[in-house]
């Protein structure tokens, strides 16, 4: 591996093609690339697909859900953040979480129907809510596993939806969370 030109912290993989005469062992060309590694302090790199997409194409929307509801999801997909799939917006230079009737409002329901649409996304595990009690709301994430904002799966994002996550994460990036979830315990072990 070998550092970036801007940041040393930051590791690159490096390709590297050669053409080579097969009798005589003369090299003609050779070639070098770098791109990131797979895994990284950021977190996991989701691979891109034909189409850009990043997606797993082995996971299925929840039996429970109506294509309607799918399509709400869609929907509530473009509102996320990217990087941390959190519902929100950026407004002079922050980032705000959408509200419980923000989120109505971006699906067409009212708060009575909008309510159990809610409640139930957060039952199959498509959306995850959190409880910031230092700000009074709740942020709303998606499951990275449906819908994902953004080039990497971060610590904070994976273990939110860890239990829906790890059947369809390759061992080895599990192993790389395990590794960062054991160091963050030792920390907490050294400030008490």
């Amino acid at each position: 591996m070998l550092g970036s030109k801007n940041n040393s912290d930051h590791k690159k993989l490096i390709r590297i093609e050669r053409e080579v005469d097969s009798g005589t062992g003369e090299i003609y060309s050779s070639k070098q690339s770098y791109r990131e590694p797979p895994f990284n302090e950021d977190g996991y790199k989701v691979p891109h697909h034909k189409l850009g997409a990043k997606l797993f194409g082995c996971v299925s929307f929840p039996n429970d859900m109506t294509d309607n509801e799918i399509g709400k999801m869609t929907r509530l997909a473009r509102l996320m953040i990217p990087m941390s799939n959190m519902l929100g917006y950026k407004a002079r230079g922050c980032i705000h979480p959408y509200t419980e009737k923000h989120i109505y409002s971006a699906v067409g329901l009212s708060e009575r129907r909008g309510r159990p649409f809610l409640k139930k996304m957060i039952r199959l595990g498509v959306v995850q809510g959190v409880k910031r009690e230092e700000f009074n709301h709740t942020e709303y994430y998606i499951n990275p596993a449906y819908f994902f904002a953004g080039r990497r799966i971060g610590f904070n994002l994976y273990l939110l939806f860890r239990e829906h996550l790890d059947p369809i994460l390759p061992r080895w990036v599990k192993a790389e969370f395990m590794k960062m979830v054991d160091s963050f315990s030792l920390n907490l072990e050294e400030d008490k």
